[in-house]
């Protein structure tokens, strides 16, 4: 229970860092990416994690009162939790679509070399989405309606979304790549995949977000076909899991070099 409200998860005990997976809007715990990263962790012997958003799946909560800012939070709070309930020090978080803008907010402004977050996974992430695709998009019938139902159905890249008017003014307050280079503070390593044939954002945000970010270990895979989803076949997963050991690499490193700094 997190503020008053319940999130359902699954856990799955292994070695650190626990790989912590952060869903695409409107997906439950139960998607594709999340079933296939949780089963290359078991069979890997990693710790895992996933859980569904306040007001998605089987957590509780208002949908309609879902927000970036809240589902950063909530992440952020069960990073802690991993720490105090299950003794993980460090974290990966993995974030598909707007899993990858609730990511950055939950990994900004750590400077402590000992961070739990040790790095960060964007599969198509989609930092300002709402306010950069999403709102100008819409025709002013439907922009009327989500400010007065509170809640409207949209088709975007050809799949069926859930838009909600607090979605739409907590983007605005959540904004990341509108402020220059290097000024959001994720000081981790960071790889992003980006699709090509991404039908749903344009694939130059991966460009964007790299430079607006603080860190300098930042790397970006391109594939050539593949779209928003990237779930398409095993080469798919396979990116993602090099992505999450390269993660593991960097934080080995740099663990080792900050050893050679320790007074004897």
């Amino acid at each position: 229970e997190i503020d008053g409200h319940t999130l359902m998860y699954d856990y799955l005990p292994g070695d650190s860092p626990t790989i912590f997976f952060l869903p695409a809007l409107n997906q439950t715990r139960h998607g594709t990416k999340a079933s296939q990263i949780k089963t290359w962790c078991r069979r890997t012997g990693r710790s895992f994690l996933v859980a569904d958003y306040y007001g998605m799946g089987k957590s509780s909560g208002d949908y309609k009162e879902a927000t970036i800012s809240r589902w950063a939070s909530d992440t952020a709070k069960l990073v802690d939790w991993l720490k105090t309930e299950h003794a993980q020090e460090k974290v990966v978080l993995v974030g598909a679509g707007v899993g990858g803008w609730v990511m950055l907010h939950a990994a900004k402004g750590q400077k402590n070399p000992r961070r739990p977050i040790v790095g960060c996974v964007g599969i198509a992430a989609d930092p300002d989405f709402t306010e950069t695709l999403i709102w100008p998009a819409l025709d002013d019938a439907t922009r009327e309606k989500v400010m007065k139902e509170g809640l409207v159905e949209i088709e975007w890249g050809g799949k069926p979304y859930t838009i909600t008017k607090s979605l739409i003014e907590d983007g605005k307050k959540m904004l990341l790549l509108d402020k220059g280079s290097s000024s959001v503070s994720v000081g981790c390593p960071v790889r992003l995949i980006q699709g090509l044939g991404d039908e749903e954002i344009p694939s130059e945000i991966a460009l964007k977000l790299s430079d607006a970010l603080e860190a300098k270990d930042v790397v970006i895979t391109y594939v050539k076909y593949g779209k928003h989803s990237l779930e398409d076949n095993e080469d798919d997963f396979k990116r993602i899991y090099f992505a999450i050991e390269d993660i593991e690499r960097s934080d080995a490193k740099a663990n080792f070099f900050r050893s050679l700094n320790r007074p004897v």
